[in-house]
């Protein structure tokens, strides 16, 4: 029986062939008690078989810290970190990053439909694999709320919408948790993907973010989302101006797509 469109390939998504691989990925993501959750979010995808099966899922393997898998860079020393955490920053802003696929050419390639395109149809898509991280990784995790990267104006007007904030609506909207704009973009940075090096990302975030809630005055744990870790700086700028506001207390866990 065919359910529907696939939204990778375009290729018809036929229930029988697909039922085998959702099990499988499911088996694959979860234990026993998230393997239900996991199993119906996988079944509700609008992928077909074929492009389940290929989704570059990040293993079991990871840096403890940001969530790369350990098949990209292993672990050095006896904390399960990866080089980049080593050799980071010694102040630890965000207490763990993690995301489900490895960012790979055409995950690229389909993110920018949705990114820089405005295929909005893909927002359901990507704020269920955020669902499926989140029961993988974070299930235990009683969030105050979800809160997202923001775009800076100028970006805005020329992208016409912030897909992070349509996938944190979809997010919200599956685990229950509200969605909260607590931070405003004050500095226009230049892509990371043109900046040159982990020192010249991380000196162009600095202060790049300013609080912008005049009704969040405390939280204990916030869930901080993105579409894509690279080397982490704009997440660690943003979860610095939250705790500069909320206090040291606050622990800040970032959610994203892709490592």
């Amino acid at each position: 029986m065919i359910i529907g469109m696939c939204v990778r390939c375009g290729g018809h998504i036929a229930a029988l062939q697909k039922e085998t691989v959702v099990r499988e990925k499911a088996r694959q993501l979860s234990d026993q008690a998230s393997y239900p959750v996991i199993y119906r979010m996988l079944k509700g995808l609008m992928l077909c078989g074929a492009c389940l099966d290929a989704l570059p899922v990040i293993g079991h393997d990871i840096c403890q810290r940001c969530g790369r898998d350990k098949e990209i860079q292993a672990s050095i020393g006896n904390e399960g970190l990866c080089r980049d955490c080593v050799y980071g920053e010694d102040e630890q802003i965000l207490v763990a990053n993690r995301s489900l696929l490895r960012y790979e050419k055409g995950e690229k390639d389909l993110l920018g439909l949705f990114k820089y395109r405005g295929d909005e149809r893909l927002a359901l898509y990507y704020g269920t694999l955020l669902a499926i991280t989140v029961q993988r990784y974070y299930r235990s995790m009683s969030f105050t709320c979800i809160t997202t990267v923001p775009l800076h104006p100028q970006r805005l007007r020329e992208r016409g919408f912030n897909q992070v904030d349509l996938l944190a609506r979809h997010l919200g909207a599956a685990i229950k948790i509200p969605v909260r704009p607590l931070l405003r973009r004050a500095k226009d940075t230049p892509k990371l993907s043109k900046q040159r090096g982990r020192a010249a990302r991380h000196e162009s975030m600095r202060e790049a973010f300013v609080w912008d809630s005049e009704d969040m005055t405390s939280a204990t744990k916030i869930l901080l989302l993105d579409d894509i870790y690279t080397t982490g700086s704009t997440l660690r700028s943003c979860a610095r101006t939250i705790r500069e506001h909320l206090g040291p207390s606050c622990e800040i866990y970032s959610l994203t797509i892709y490592r």
